[in-house]
């Protein structure tokens, strides 16, 4: 068994969780309601340390976490603390489970911020409308900075994305797949990973609205000529006109988005 602090988790977070339903005299309190709110405190407590130190980087990704009762005893609280917070972090996306193998450390991934936003946004009635608003608000500003940001090698994978595009702007599937990358890519050269993080949830959020506007046979022509003219201001530098250009290709899309609406009304789930 190794020491209590060997391990990076409290050798980092400054603190053990001892005394399980204790009161400050040391007498334990068996009033049910005072034993669950401190029950609760211990295992936010479990979450909240090994959280910070999963987000600090302290636990990589692939980490191992030591078995369940060698975690109790280095926090000094039960098993069924560890377990509820061991639950808790899996919920969060951050632990998972194998089989044969045990807790381990979990790589991030997109659908860990798609899916809860799904669900928020279908709860709350989100629409087309409020899609095209946050899109109008992020992705002007993104060509706009774009422009003053772009590298060469940047410039070549849009204008790569562009051609693609014309090729396949029959295969619908294919050519909505072009889309999205083209935007994505506009995001991903301001090198903030809060907006590609955002922009990548939009897309993913749309993808079955772009699948079937890219099934209008005049989607594909007033797109590539808007991306084309997106193309040209960032080429240019001109952030002026790379956001122009921006406002235009998302007021044309709105404008497809609703000659579908007469299909699938105006929310954005259905």
């Amino acid at each position: 068994m190794r020491g209590l602090y060997s391990w990076p988790l409290l050798a980092n977070s400054g603190h053990v969780c001892n005394g399980e339903g204790m009161a400050k005299n040391g007498v334990r309190d068996d009033s049910n309601l005072f034993q669950t709110v401190s029950k609760q405190r211990l295992v936010d407590r479990v979450v909240a340390d090994t959280q910070d130190l999963i987000i600090q980087g302290k636990l990589p990704v692939g980490a191992k976490l030591p078995p369940e009762r060698e975690l109790a005893e280095l926090f000094g609280v039960s098993r069924t603390v560890i377990r509820e917070a061991v639950r808790i972090l899996v919920t969060k996306g951050l632990l998972e489970s194998k089989h044969g193998i045990g807790t381990m450390v979990r790589q991030g991934r997109r659908d860990q911020l798609v899916e809860p936003l799904g669900w928020l946004l279908q709860r709350n009635d989100a629409t087309l409308d409020d899609l095209h608003e946050v899109r109008t608000i992020l992705e002007v500003e993104i060509a706009a900075e774009a422009a003053r940001r772009a590298t060469e090698e940047d410039i070549a994978q849009l204008e790569q994305v562009v051609q693609h595009a014309a090729i396949v702007r029959t295969d619908p599937p294919a050519f909505a797949a072009s889309d999205a990358e083209f935007h994505q890519l506009l995001a991903n050269i301001l090198h903030n990973t809060m907006l590609s993080v955002l922009l990548d949830a939009i897309r993913a959020l749309m993808s079955e609205i772009r699948l079937k506007v890219s099934r209008n046979s005049e989607f594909g022509t007033i797109v590539l000529a808007d991306h084309a003219a997106i193309l040209k201001a960032i080429r240019g530098r001109d952030s002026v006109g790379a956001r122009a250009a921006m406002q235009s290709h998302l007021v044309h899309a709105r404008a497809f988005q609703r000659a579908l609406e007469q299909e699938i009304g105006p929310q954005l789930f259905n």
